[in-house]
């Protein structure tokens, strides 16, 4: 018999997807991993900012981004499709703007 060490793999369980969700986030907090690369490598915020700033621990945030480099395929084509979907809708002001043409028209057609 031979006394051969076997390893225990532990996981570390920070990231979870809602049965049914598209996106992983932080286990309890809301905050996605997809919010989170985006700070990946920015100096205006390290870790220590990022956890205050959102109610993080730094192995919260270090778990996304090694989720991320993981899953990196995945997450690219999930930002760039909701970055497609919002470039795709008209702005703020578009918006108000057609919204106020169509009442100002609606307004004299009812005066007529």
């Amino acid at each position: 018999m031979t006394n051969e060490y076997v390893p225990k793999i532990v996981p570390i369980n920070h990231i979870e997807r809602k049965p049914g969700g598209e996106m992983y986030r932080i286990v309890g907090k809301g905050v996605t991993v997809e919010f989170l690369v985006d700070y990946i490598d920015d100096p205006e915020w390290p870790v220590e900012r990022i956890a205050k700033a959102y109610g993080l621990t730094p192995a919260e945030i270090y778990a996304a981004w090694a989720f991320y480099y993981d899953h990196q395929a995945e997450i690219d084509e999930h930002r760039r499709r909701n970055h497609e979907f919002y470039e795709s809708l008209p702005s703020y002001r578009e918006y108000f703007e057609r919204k106020q043409h169509e009442k100002n028209t609606d307004e004299r057609s009812e005066e007529r």
